[in-house]
């Protein structure tokens, strides 16, 4: 993580600028969109009425989800807060990069600095963003060498077929970094007899290019599965005050194989690694103080990362699958290079090796299903630092934990599911954590469902905020606490018109203790993270809606407030109040054509100001709304060409203070799919 990158990001307090002016939307903006929406209401007329009576519009289809409870379920026996993104989802919509997604989620709120490439932080429910848990084929896969924060701005939706978020404090499941919520990308599998092939290619404006291509084959023992994703843009200027483009280009392999020599025995082997570089604007910190002072100024850093990740898993289904045991072990191996004018400054990386074994327990009664998981996990934690110009930031530190891990699942007459689960952490650098999660679902009628949740959360301090990186900026402190949270959310489901339009309403409430936070002393011009006394607060309301309109139109909706406050009162940094998405898919051609609306909207929110000639360290960040269209069509059976065209009203905001955000973008392409599997 880069000195700059740090001040950027550091979570609150005292940071200010002078206002930008935002939401500006050209008329000719307004014409088109309203072509745009003409056109969607052309492709609905042969539909008399939006749910039309007596009309076969098809219902709903149940989702099978793996992340809750770590082993598959339909969706309606989950007792907490999850919302799924299909293969299908991710090519309606065009998109290319995994947080263009996460938007649509309830209680989530996505920030980048400037345009993609740009540092992209997830908050989940009002929680921090090293608060996020992210697993990708189950490695985790946040950085052991950026405060266990995840950057998701190369995350790539070529090697996802599917993509789980689930919200509220998840670590009796899944142990530190889950207070906010997990979010689970799973790479596909070819089923027996099956050959996968798929080839994309596209350009757009800014010098983009983007190409994807991923293949699969399986037999009745063995599969394999390869993926190549990569892209580049020019970019934009991070700095509103420049003119100097910011580039970005990333490139991911992934390569998985399973082997499943005899029936109750199989295999699962996972590669995956991502590199690139992004170029980078800095704010200006000179003093004494200049025009200057805070604000985003063009710069010539640029960030060169290679992150790497590996599994390796056996599991067994023995006594007709009333016993299934399993053994893993995985890693993440990050290594970050900072440059400044083409001169390394600093480099950093990390390592996480963790070990895993549990066995699950079956036992099914005409009236009954129980299940219990019982496990243990090993972890090895590493991380070193350089600097070239400060001799004191060079370091190396580890860690290890070990965790008991036991979570019971109870079905009753098909109508009630619960579970519970405990896990006890023994550091030996921190004092020891238990934390427990319980869920229950209730199916009430056939058409009502009532869901709940109540978990704890841990997260331990990073290896840059116990020790720093850079001395003469960036102090540690070796006495810092974990942060510690627990929450709970009570919903409601409703399932209308035949199971073709699906409503949900969830009520959260969290608190989180011991928060860190990063202060600056004027006096030695040095940042310094402290755990703060007392709790600070997140609570809200989600809703969530689904609908079939009709056999070729789906519409996804969702809608979040959210009140996120600190010890003091004050309203946390970088949480909106008010996040919103509409999603309208239409079908049309006999099949041949898709078209997709996406409407993102994101409401006012507070940032941290850093210049110290105004009395101010918080400033206030307009809402802004974003639209985004794509459209395919096939022009034979294997072969479709599409345009996604990205912010279409080219609409001026900011997602954090001081940088640009880019304006309308528009992305052309060609897919080729011979296997017919999306």
């Amino acid at each position: 993580m880069p000195p700059n990158a740090a001040r950027d990001l550091a979570e609150p307090r005292n940071i200010s600028m002078q206002p930008v002016p935002v939401n500006r939307c050209p008329r000719t903006s307004l014409a088109f969109l309203s072509f745009v929406s003409s056109l969607f209401l052309s492709t609905l007329l042969p539909v008399p009425g939006v749910f039309a009576a007596g009309r076969s519009t098809g219902a709903l289809a149940e989702e099978i989800v793996v992340t809750a409870r770590r082993q598959a379920q339909p969706a309606h026996e989950v007792g907490s807060a999850i919302s799924v993104f299909t293969r299908d989802d991710i090519i309606t919509r065009g998109a290319r990069f995994v947080p263009e997604l996460l938007r649509e989620v309830p209680g989530t709120a996505v920030n980048r600095t400037a345009g993609i490439g740009g540092l992209t932080q997830v908050r989940l429910r009002g929680s921090e963003a090293n608060h996020t848990l992210v697993l990708i084929d189950g490695i985790e896969v946040n950085d052991p060498a950026f405060g266990s924060e995840f950057n998701f701005a190369p995350l790539a939706t070529g090697a996802a077929d599917r993509i789980e978020v689930l919200r509220g404090p998840q670590s009796a499941l899944y142990g530190s970094d889950a207070i906010g919520g997990v979010i689970a990308v799973r790479s596909p599998r070819p089923a027996p007899g099956e050959h996968l092939l798929h080839l994309d290619a596209a350009a757009g404006t800014r010098g983009t290019a983007a190409l994807q291509a991923s293949g699969g084959v399986a037999t009745s023992r063995l599969a394999a599965w390869v993926s190549l994703d990569r892209y580049r843009t020019a970019g934009i200027s991070a700095s509103p005050l420049g003119g100097e483009k910011d580039g970005f280009n990333t490139t991911t392999t992934h390569a998985s194989a399973w082997w499943q020599p005899v029936d109750t025995v199989s295999a699962h082997v996972v590669l995956r690694q991502t590199e690139g570089r992004s170029e980078e604007d800095s704010q200006d910190f000179d003093f004494p103080v200049t025009s200057l002072q805070g604000l985003v100024v063009d710069s010539a850093n640029v960030t060169d990362a290679r992150h790497r990740y590996a599994l390796g898993e056996v599991k067994g289904d023995f006594l007709d699958g009333a016993w299934q045991p399993r053994l893993a072990w995985s890693l993440t191996d990050t290594a970050n290079r900072f440059l400044d004018a083409g001169l390394q400054t600093a480099a950093s990386g990390g390592e996480r090796n963790r070990l895993e074994a549990d066995n699950t327990f079956h036992l099914d009664t005409p009236a009954l299903r129980h299940d219990l998981t019982v496990g243990v996990q090993r972890e090895w934690l590493a991380f070193h630092n350089r600097s070239t110009d400060l001799p004191d930031a060079n370091q190396d530190r580890k860690d290890r934990q070990s965790s008991l891990i036991a979570e019971y699942g109870l079905a009753i007459l098909d109508t009630v599911w619960t579970s519970v689960a405990y896990r006890r952490d023994n550091n030996h650098r921190f004092d020891d954590a238990t934390t427990v999660r319980a869920t229950a679902a209730w199916r009430v009628t056939s058409n009502v469902r009532v869901h709940a949740s109540y978990g704890e959360g841990v997260v331990n301090p990073g290896f840059f905020e116990l020790y720093g990186f850079l001395p003469d900026s960036f102090s540690g402190n070796p006495e810092l606490k974990p942060e510690r949270s627990n929450g709970a959310d009570v919903g409601v489901e409703l399932s209308l018109l035949e199971n073709r339009l699906r409503l949900d309403t969830t009520v959260f409430r969290a608190r989180l203790h011991d928060e860190i936070v990063t202060r600056f002393d004027l006096a030695s011009f040095t940042f310094t993270p402290e755990n703060l006394n007392g709790s600070s607060a997140r609570e809200g309301v989600e809703l969530s809606l689904t609908a079939s309109i009709s056999a070729n139109t789906t519409l996804t909706g969702s809608y979040t407030r959210l009140d996120a406050r600190d010890q003091e009162g004050l309203r946390e940094t970088r949480r909106p109040g008010n996040t919103a998405s509409l999603d309208l898919n239409r079908r049309f051609g006999q099949g041949r054509g898709n078209l997709n609306l996406g409407i993102v909207h994101n409401g006012r929110q507070k940032d941290l100001e850093f210049i110290f000639a105004t009395p101010e360290d918080r400033v206030a960040l307009d809402g802004y709304t974003l639209v985004n269209i794509a459209v395919s069509y096939n022009f034979t059976p294997v072969l479709s060409g599409y345009l996604r065209a990205e912010n279409l009203l080219d609409t001026r905001y900011h997602e954090l203070f001081g940088y640009r955000s880019p304006g309308r973008s528009l992305t052309i392409g060609v897919r080729y799919q011979p296997a017919g599997r999306e």
